[in-house]
């Protein structure tokens, strides 16, 4: 490894991801390769200790097996977001091109375009290196049935360009499920069964025609996610109504839903006083008490601001500030039970303690 730059690879082992951090040694500029949310606190802290200055967060392709942290890096760093100008991401700040360089101090980063396991797929060379993402895996290669994939453009894609490289350059993958961290490109021409040299374009057609792949778990969530810059969908299991600004769900919802209440998750607070708890409309299985003051504001300034809640009160209205106080003090998934218990009454469902 040359002295002038530096190079980290990191693992992600739900979706076996490798994120990669690379810098100029003298400047500490860098970029992230290929980042995935769940882990953007740890490569963070990394870039902090390293005293690097994160200029870029790069993606190889959309991608359908996790969600990207391109969004919460550039929101916490002001790094520039890039991806390929195919994937049309609006969100994006460089859509990057075939050719196209960036800069870290004196070093740069060239864009490869190497579409076919999808059409936005980009390697990444950097100083005698590529990031190629699925488009050349370590004995292997990235699928290519989805996302406008096709066998003979990444056949193309790896023959006509990445093969013509120096054989000596190191080959950094997206992935890989066998223990293997890199390659070289003479390496990969010579062993790789389904690109290698010894094969042709109709053996690699075939090859890929006959995996029958499932699909990756979450890409019916990660894809729309990174055609956002990595925004989640909302993630809570009851989805509410906005009124007046103010998250609601039904009482019909919230029944709907008394097995994840069971379990908690998803916690019910009910916020009046102690005695209306166990009083004439008594409260639901499962319910919390927290009175709206004192109570409830500590129970809020200390708890988990990513946890699901829904506030229920009397009529609503006292659990509509709750909701609205725990909105302010930054928690994502609160939600105001409308018609309170005195709904939950009318459609006749159970209580406990009821006097």
């Amino acid at each position: 490894m040359r002295e002038d730059v530096i190079v980290y690879q990191l693992f992600e082992s739900e979706s076996s991801t490798y994120t990669y951090i690379v810098a100029d040694k003298d400047s500490k500029e860098a970029a992230i390769i290929d980042p995935v949310l769940e882990t953007v606190d740890r490569d963070l802290k990394l870039i902090e200790e390293l005293g690097l200055k994160l200029v870029y967060v790069l993606d190889t392709h959309i991608h359908a097996d996790h969600i990207t942290g391109a969004g919460e890096i550039r929101k916490r760093t002001k790094a520039q977001t890039c991806v390929s100008l195919e994937a049309a991401v609006n969100c994006v700040d460089i859509p990057l091109k075939d050719g196209q360089e960036l800069r870290l101090g004196a070093k740069k980063i060239t864009v490869i375009a190497t579409p076919g396991h999808t059409n936005t797929c980009l390697t990444y060379a950097f100083e005698g290196m590529i990031f190629t993402g699925d488009a050349l895996l370590i004995r292997g290669c990235g699928r290519t049935d989805f996302q406008q994939g096709s066998s003979e453009k990444l056949f193309d894609s790896v023959h006509e360009k990445l093969f013509k490289l120096p054989a000596e350059t190191i080959v950094f993958p997206g992935h890989d499920y066998r223990g293997h961290t890199s390659s070289t490109i003479a390496l990969e021409k010579r062993f790789n069964p389904r690109l290698g040299e010894s094969k042709t374009k109709e053996d690699f057609k075939k090859i890929m025609a006959e995996l029958k792949l499932a699909n990756p778990k979450k890409i019916h969530e990660a894809v729309p996610a990174n055609l956002a810059c990595g925004k989640p969908k909302d993630s809570r299991s009851i989805q509410p109504q906005n009124v007046d600004g103010i998250p609601e769900v039904t009482c019909e919802d919230v029944l709907a839903h008394a097995h994840h209440i069971e379990s908690k998750k998803i916690r019910l607070i009910d916020v009046r006083r102690l005695d209306e708890f166990d009083g004439e409309y008594g409260h639901i299985k499962g319910a919390e008490l927290f009175t709206l003051g004192p109570d409830l504001t500590n129970l809020l300034a200390n708890g988990n601001k990513s946890e699901e809640i829904v506030f229920v009160c009397r009529s609503g209205g006292r659990s509509g500030s709750a909701t609205a106080e725990s909105i302010k003090l930054g928690y994502k998934y609160t939600m105001n039970m409308a018609g309170g218990m005195i709904r939950w009454t009318e459609l006749q469902q159970p209580v406990q303690n009821r006097k």
